[in-house]
C-alpha cells in the first residue's frame, strides 16, 4: 500500500515536469525554426544537406596556407556577402542561387518531376513578381557576383539581396533540378514544407 502511494506521488510529480520540459523544447524548436528555417526546417532537397560553416571563434573559413587564390576569393565572397544574410550558416543551395543570379535568368518550376512545367524569367522580372519594386527598373542586380570586399555596397545590389533574403526566410527553395520552387516553411518542427503555385507570384 505504501509503495503504491509513493509510486503515484512520484508519477504525479514527474508528469507535469515532463510535460513542461516537452513544451519548452517545442517552443525552442519553433523559435529556431522561425529564426533559420533552412537550417532547422530540413528542406527536402540536396542543396540543404551540406552547409558551409565558418570557424565559430573567428567567423572565418579555415583554409590551408597553400589554398589556391580561386578558393580564397570564393570563401571571401561567402564570408562578406552570404554569411550575414544566412545567420552564419550558408547552405550549398545559396551558392546555386548565386549561380542563377549570375546567369541572369531564373528557372521557376511548379513541380520537381521531369515533366514539371517551368518558366524561365529574367532575374529582375522574377524579383518583381516576388515583391521587389524599387521604382528604378530593377537594374541593381550584381549579376557577376564579383563585389566581395570593400567595393561591395549593399544598396547597389537590391535585387540580389532581396532574393537571398527570400531564400533565407524559406520563401523559396532550390530543388534538385536547379530550379526555384516557391514555398512556405513549416510552422512546427517535423511539419512539411508547403509549395506555392507559380501562378501565385505577386
Amino acid at each position: 500500500m505504501m509503495q503504491n502511494v509513493a509510486k503515484n506521488r512520484k508519477s504525479n510529480k514527474n508528469g507535469p515536469n515532463k510535460q513542461a520540459a516537452r513544451a519548452a523544447r517545442q517552443r525552442r524548436e519553433q523559435r529556431l525554426l522561425e529564426i533559420n528555417p533552412l537550417f532547422h526546417g530540413s528542406p527536402p532537397y540536396e542543396g540543404y544537406r551540406e552547409w558551409l560553416l565558418p570557424n565559430p571563434l573567428t567567423g572565418k573559413f579555415d583554409l590551408h596556407s597553400n589554398a589556391p587564390m580561386e578558393s580564397r576569393l570564393y570563401f571571401a565572397r561567402i564570408e562578406d556577402l552570404l554569411l550575414p544574410l544566412y545567420r552564419g550558416k550558408v547552405p550549398m543551395a545559396a551558392t546555386y542561387l548565386d549561380d542563377r543570379i549570375k546567369s541572369g535568368v531564373i528557372v521557376l518550376a511548379d513541380d520537381d518531376g521531369p515533366d514539371a512545367h517551368v518558366t524561365v524569367l529574367p532575374v529582375t522580372e522574377f524579383a518583381r513578381q516576388v515583391g521587389h519594386d524599387d521604382g528604378q527598373g530593377h537594374q541593381e542586380v550584381c549579376p557577376r557576383l564579383n563585389c566581395a570586399g570593400s567595393t561591395h555596397v549593399e544598396d547597389e545590389h537590391r535585387v540580389w539581396v532581396h532574393l537571398h533574403h527570400l531564400h533565407a526566410a524559406g520563401s523559396l527553395l532550390i530543388n534538385d533540378r536547379d530550379a526555384i520552387r516557391l514555398t512556405v516553411p513549416p510552422n512546427n518542427a517535423g511539419d512539411s514544407w508547403q509549395f506555392v503555385a507559380t501562378g501565385q507570384c505577386r
